[in-house]
Order: C-alpha cells, then sequence, then structure tokens
C-alpha cells in the first residue's frame, strides 16, 4: 500500500504537466472609479458603484480605530458628489464633490461641513502590459 501511495505522489506532477491545456485571451479593463483607493489622510476607502448611485467605506490607517465614515452619493461623468458621515466617537458631517482625474487619482474639488481630512485618493498604477493569458482546461 505504501509504495502505491509513493507512486501516485511521485507521478501527480506528471499528470498535471500532462492535462492539455488552451489559451484565452482576457480583456484588460479600465478598473474605473470602483475599487480600494488611499487617501492622503491615510486612511482607505473602498468605493462601490452601480449605475449612477456611489457609496464608499472609509476607514483610517489603524484599521478604523480612530475614524471610520461613509459616503453615499452619485457619480456621473467623472464626478463624484456625495453626504459623508462619521461613525463612532467622531461627529463630523459634510458634502463632497471629488473629480476623477484617471484611474489612478481622485481629487477633492468641493466640501461643506468639519472634520474631514483628505483631499487625495490614490491606488497603484497597474503594472506595465497587461497579462491577458488565462489557462483554462482543455474540455474532452
Amino acid at each position: 500500500m505504501t509504495s502505491r501511495i509513493s507512486t501516485i505522489l511521485v507521478l501527480s506532477p506528471l499528470l498535471l504537466l500532462a492535462a492539455p491545456a488552451q489559451q484565452a485571451a482576457a480583456q484588460c479593463a479600465s478598473p474605473g472609479i470602483e475599487g480600494t483607493w488611499h487617501g492622503n489622510d491615510g486612511g482607505t476607502y473602498r468605493i462601490y458603484w452601480s449605475g449612477s448611485h456611489i457609496q464608499w467605506d472609509g476607514r483610517s490607517g489603524d484599521n478604523g480605530i480612530s475614524w471610520v465614515n461613509r459616503l453615499a452619493g452619485t457619480y456621473e461623468g467623472n464626478i463624484l458628489k456625495g453626504a459623508w458621515w462619521d461613525l463612532g466617537r467622531q461627529r463630523g458631517r459634510g458634502t463632497l464633490t471629488i473629480k476623477m482625474v484617471n484611474d489612478h487619482l481622485l481629487v477633492r474639488t468641493a466640501s461643506t461641513g468639519s472634520g474631514f481630512g483628505g483631499t487625495r485618493w490614490t491606488r497603484p498604477a497597474a503594472p506595465q502590459g497587461c497579462n491577458d493569458t488565462v489557462l483554462i482546461p482543455a474540455e474532452d
């Protein structure tokens, strides 16, 4: 029994190499506004977008110990407009207007209320080129 298990374990990598695969092209898509952004206030913002409605969940760099906020609003063209409010101990609130300069930069253009520190949000650029090769097992 032991020798049979050893044979299977030795041959397993060979079986994976022998499995035929075909390549399929994936499309490189622009990331748009949705996703994770890093603010110049040290926070991380996760933006969700559906139709013209947008929201975010923002957390301080200490995983939300110092502050947590939410925003709800609209996104049209390259402009995000919304109301934000703090959760927890902080009690700031107001409105923000933010321009999406490109896929990797957001800039605050207007605001009301007090206590909101962020004015710029970034996310890392995608690596040069696009890895558009996906291996898909061939059908039998």
